[in-house]
């Protein structure tokens, strides 16, 4: 708004500058205009008036001899009366001889500005005169003419009165004034509604600033049109979207770190009771080299398991800069696989002393997956139906052409939990959950496995008979 105000007063200053400068200089050419064209007028016609006066008042040689002094007083004042009328002033010998106006003139003034003015009239070495002066007398603005004869001893004063013309440039100088003060209070209404509309973007451009700096980036300012402003506008909101999207791709990186570091330890925990169980069995039970060999063997393949899933669990959340090949499925025999998810779960079985039946139809049956990544969300399925189970009771993992599935009859998942379980860190009994070390990842994770196989899971449960969940190839 500032900047609006700083456009708005320079402009209407440099407007009124501009216009009062011209209607001035129009005024006072109009006035000096009227009163040269008076001037003009009047003097050829006080000329005239000279001459014929001149004409009039010159003798012969023999006149001027019989003529007395008496009588060249009227005679002149009569020659004047003739000419002149009741418009001038007749100076006889420096005394007023007739005068036919309202006014009264000082001559010696007069003779003394005529003597002075470079611009004088040269009548001949025995006269002198001046062209108009301007002079207020009775209030009146009056255009005097002087002519002096110093021979005949005679001066004529005469004067047109412009103070009509005078009366009238004021007048004009008013109304001219007054629209000119019109127009620029309108000029200034336009101008200011039309500053306002070119500088809109910027205004919008300013609340819009303070709105990303308080993190809200949907706010959009102006940007139509060619003019710069909107380019300006345009070049925000590209900006904005840019920011928006770069916070939004930190905060899903920020919510995938989280998960990976809950992902991660929820995964470790199955493979680490693994080998934990079977390093005690190593450690507490006397076994013969056979059954030594293969629990180092099983403890071993957990291990390499366990750094294989770490890449994998990279590679999900995108945080890893996976190889082309880093997740390569294959041709996979499901029996042998479901059995070796078997011997992997057994320890976590007998906690509860649950079984887990196997079935596999036909059991030639040959399905493409990624094995590590399947073996987490078998895994992961087993050990959530083991929780949700009861202490000896039984879990059934089966295979078919269709879809790979596993049964539990435990407690079941509420109706209006269903939609959420593989939503990241959701649990259904939260409290219960926390105390047995889950985080609610195990579904997500197995989720986004199966999405990435281009698989479907499907999640049928009834409270208190059990859940069944099932992935379809």
């Amino acid at each position: 708004m500032k900047l609006l105000i700083k456009i708005f007063f320079q402009t209407t200053c440099i407007i009124l500058l501009v216009s009062s400068g011209i209607f001035l200089y129009t005024t006072y050419c109009w006035k000096n205009q009227s009163i040269q064209n008076i001037n003009s007028y009047e003097s050829s016609i006080f000329r005239i008036n000279i001459l014929q006066f001149e004409n009039k008042t010159s003798l012969s040689e023999n006149q001027k001899q019989n003529a007395d002094n008496e009588m060249r007083p009227q005679i002149v004042t009569y020659a004047f009366r003739q000419v002149f009328h009741d418009s001038a002033v007749l100076y006889l010998d420096g005394k007023m001889t007739y005068n036919g106006t309202v006014y009264e003139f000082d001559v010696k003034k007069l003779r003394e500005l005529c003597a002075s003015k470079a611009n004088m009239v040269d009548h001949g070495s025995n006269s002198d005169g001046h062209g108009p002066m301007i002079s207020q007398i009775n209030g009146r603005t009056l255009l005097l003419f002087y002519y002096g004869n110093v021979n005949m001893g005679y001066q004529i004063v005469t004067y047109k009165d412009i103070t009509d013309v005078i009366e009238k440039s004021h007048l004009l100088f008013f109304q001219t004034g007054g629209f000119t003060l019109s127009l620029i209070v309108v000029m200034g209404i336009i101008l200011y509604l039309s500053l306002r509309k070119i500088t809109a973007p910027l205004t919008s451009l300013r609340e819009a600033t303070l709105l990303v700096s308080e993190g809200i980036y949907d706010f959009k300012v102006p940007s139509e049109g060619n003019t710069e402003l909107a380019q300006v506008g345009a070049t925000f909101n590209f900006m904005t979207g840019k920011i928006k999207e770069q916070i939004e791709s930190l905060s899903n990186i920020n919510r995938t770190q989280k998960q990976l570091i809950g992902s991660l330890a929820h995964e470790l925990k199955t493979p680490m009771t693994a080998i934990i169980g079977y390093a005690d069995t190593l450690l507490t039970v006397r076994l013969t080299p056979e059954r030594q060999e293969k629990a180092l063997i099983y403890i071993e393949n957990e291990c390499r398991r366990l750094s294989r899933l770490s890449m994998k669990m990279l590679e999900l959340t995108g945080l890893y800069e996976a190889s082309e090949d880093s997740f390569n499925p294959v041709e996979i025999q499901v029996d042998n696989f479901l059995k070796e998810v078997k011997e992997l779960i057994d320890c976590r079985l007998q906690e509860k002393n649950i079984s887990l039946d196997v079935f596999c139809e036909p059991k030639e049956l040959v399905k493409k997956f990624d094995q590590d990544l399947m073996i987490s969300v078998v895994t992961n399925l087993i050990d959530n139906a083991v929780k949700a189970s009861r202490k000896e009771s039984k879990i059934v993992l089966e295979a078919t052409p269709d879809h790979l599935m596993v049964q539990d009859f435990g407690k079941g998942i509420p109706k209006e939990d269903l939609e959420m379980v593989t939503e990241p860190f959701y649990m259904v009994d939260k409290s219960r959950s926390r105390a047995k070390g889950s985080v609610g990842l195990g579904l997500s994770l197995c989720h986004k496995i199966i999405e990435l196989h281009d698989f479907q899971l499907k999640i049928e449960s009834n409270q208190g008979k059990g859940t069944t969940v099932s992935v379809f190839w």
